[in-house]
C-alpha cells in the first residue's frame, strides 16, 4: 500500500508477503516528499512459532 501526500508525492510504503516455509515479512519504507529517496525502511520477518526479528535501515533500503 502506498501513501501520497497533498501533492502527489510518495511519502510511505507497506509491504507483506509470505514465504514457502510460513513466514510473514512486513516492509514499511518512509520516503522525503522532496527528492524521493528513501529516509527509513523497517523489516520485520515472523515466523510459524511467534517469533520476531526487525531489522532498521536508515537513508536506504533493503526491500523493494
Amino acid at each position: 500500500m502506498k501513501s501520497f501526500d497533498n501533492h502527489g508525492n510518495l511519502v510511505s510504503e507497506s509491504n507483506t508477503s509470505r514465504t514457502s516455509d510460513g513466514k510473514v515479512i512486513t516492509s514499511n519504507t518512509i520516503y522525503n516528499t522532496d527528492n524521493g529517496r528513501p529516509v527509513a525502511q523497517n523489516i520485520s520477518v515472523r515466523d510459524q512459532q511467534g517469533k520476531v526479528d526487525v531489522t532498521n535501515v536508515i537513508n536506504g533500503k533493503l526491500l523493494p
